[in-house]
């Protein structure tokens, strides 16, 4: 073997340097086809490191569907023209980052145990027709991507069956937080999500007074109703929740149409460096202490907590040396 080597070996120093380039460019070619070959890319990665969903890509998923006996009605999720909306509520904007969420704690789902083959023992894992949680995926072309039954919660995981299967299975992460989720808990209530380094000057009206922040430089100042540099720290507060401002629930319909926006309690409005001004009218509170909130640029009204009022016009822009 050691003489065929060294024979190889001086017939490759006599070649001329193009013949050596060739040859190695062979050789690293061959490498390549070997190791990625098909069958080796990441969805079959993703089979051997025991996914439950290992063909799951986020990016082609088009429609959700979760239906639960302790629900009134199934949450149906539909991608319509790159948005996700709750397609059984009259297409309502749906949470957007919740929808997200779910699909990646779905395509982090993986296998840890199986727990029993026995059709007669779903119902005990509760993944059974009856009791268990049913959620269908689809792709674009209406090609089921999964299908299958959540059932009992366990640390940090769930008892999981494949509809067509009978194996129930413990896997990890859980999906609870997405599946106590009645219909109006997908739709999205963000009233106002905006980023500090586009905004120019904000606007916090309450009924005693109205206050306006513009940007100076890189600082921010109170220039209503007096003159001063804002505490660094408030200001930071309140972008924290201008990030994404979002009310509790939508309003009754009858109570939510009595609301005076024209005469608001509060008024929260933000002018962007583009120019373009967003704006959340407040009114209230009603007789069970909540506020109703509304967005010009949508036609649904809303209802608010006080701490979230306190959170955006309650905060103290004067440092307490200056007062």
């Amino acid at each position: 073997m050691t003489k065929k080597f060294e024979k190889l070996l001086h017939y490759f120093k006599k070649m001329s340097p193009l013949k050596k380039v060739l040859i190695v460019f062979v050789v690293l070619l061959i490498f390549i086809i070997v190791v990625k070959q098909p069958g080796s890319d990441s969805s079959k990665r993703r089979e051997s490191a025991r996914f439950f969903i290992p063909k799951l890509v986020i990016a082609d998923v088009h429609e959700i569907q979760v239906s639960n006996l302790s629900q009134e009605k199934e949450v149906i999720l539909e991608k319509k023209e790159g948005e996700w909306r709750v397609a059984n509520g009259h297409f309502f904007p749906a949470d957007s980052e919740k929808v997200d969420n779910f699909l990646k704690a779905m395509h982090a789902l993986k296998e840890k145990s199986l727990v029993s083959k026995n059709p007669e023992r779903m119902a005990i894992f509760s993944v059974d027709e009856k009791n268990g949680t049913h959620i269908q995926v689809w792709n674009k072309k209406e090609h089921a991507i999964a299908d299958f039954y959540v059932g009992e919660t366990i640390p940090d995981g769930q008892y999981i069956r494949r509809a067509d299967e009978s194996e129930v299975f413990q896997t990890t992460p859980t999906l609870l937080p997405f599946l106590i989720e009645d219909v109006d808990g997908w739709k999205d209530k963000t009233l106002l999500s905006v980023n500090e380094k586009n905004v120019r000057r904000i606007v916090l009206k309450n009924p005693k007074e109205e206050m306006a922040l513009e940007k100076k430089g890189e600082d921010w100042r109170v220039v209503q109703p007096e003159d001063y540099e804002a505490e660094p720290l408030a200001v930071r507060t309140l972008f924290e929740q201008l990030g994404k401002v979002q009310a509790d629930s939508f309003a009754d319909s009858v109570e939510g149409s009595q609301a005076d926006f024209e005469q608001a309690d509060y008024k929260l409005s933000v002018r962007l460096t583009d120019d373009s001004l967003k704006l959340v009218l407040f009114s209230g509170p009603n007789e069970g202490g909540q506020y109703f909130a509304k967005n010009p640029e949508s036609n649904f009204i809303y209802s608010v907590s006080q701490p979230l009022i306190d959170n955006i016009f309650g905060l103290e822009f004067k440092a307490e040396a200056a007062q």
